[in-house]
């Protein structure tokens, strides 16, 4: 598998830790990402849904330093933003152009929009995630796999699968993934069942070969989200026993 600089992080060696932060201000923005680091987060996913506008939003990444992925999300895709397709890609734009250490479109995104904004930032030597979300439910193991395979297909820098888990055979149906995703992604890739269902795969895909995975800086931010120091603590400690039990 490759791997991906955001600044001072390599993604692909081991996995990597990401905490979101969502906030009204540009204060909030800053105070959210110094939390987050002081909890022990590799990468801050910036959420920009509820600034005020794309010139915050640019402001907001030359003043963080460290790894970062800048996301705005519109309610269909699990978000808080108001304004047009349009305008939303223009917060991310607005991103790139100022320095970002990452920026995320979701695959599903109106296809024009995207695919143009794909050759953008590509154009400006910044990382791009692609995701694939469903924030309703978890569809057919197929149709994953084959969501997976096209956004391959874009090139991507980093790659990202996060489906609603009402069950915890959908829970199942997305860590079976992660073998053939290692073979099919091309990049390094989160798997995320969303929804207390699913809290066990932040820490168990990284197990099973996922690069990177999203976590809350405290609990309850989010139904199903553990927080950094609890997903970390997982992975270190079952990650000790693979070792224990490959060495005996």
């Amino acid at each position: 598998m490759t791997t991906v600089r955001l600044r001072d992080l390599t993604v692909g060696r081991h996995p990597a830790f990401v905490a979101t932060v969502l906030a009204d201000t540009l204060d909030g923005m800053l105070q959210g990402v110094s939390n987050a680091q002081s909890a022990g987060a590799d990468c801050v996913e910036l959420r920009v849904d509820r600034l005020a506008s794309a010139a915050h939003v640019a402001d907001l990444v030359r003043r963080v330093n460290g790894p970062h992925i800048v996301a705005c999300r519109s309610p269909s895709f699990g978000g808080f933003f108001s304004g047009s397709e349009a305008e939303r890609v223009d917060r991310l734009q607005a991103a790139a152009e100022a320095g970002a250490a990452c920026v995320d479109i979701e695959f599903l995104a109106v296809t024009t929009i995207r695919d143009r904004f794909l050759r953008a930032a590509k154009d400006m030597g910044v990382p791009v995630l692609v995701g694939y979300e469903d924030m309703e439910g978890t569809p057919p193991r197929h149709v994953l796999l084959d969501a997976v395979r096209e956004i391959a297909q874009l090139s991507p820098d980093l790659l990202k699968l996060a489906v609603r888990a009402t069950s915890h055979r959908d829970l199942l149906t997305v860590l079976s993934l992660v073998p053939e995703m290692l073979e099919s992604a091309g990049a390094p890739f989160a798997a995320i069942a969303l929804g207390p269902y699913g809290a066990a795969s932040r820490p168990l895909a990284c197990l099973l070969g996922a690069s990177f995975t999203y976590c809350a800086v405290e609990r309850g931010a989010a139904p199903g989200q553990l927080t950094v120091a609890e997903v970390r603590s997982v992975v270190d400690v079952l990650s000790e026993q693979r070792w224990t039990c490959s060495s005996s």
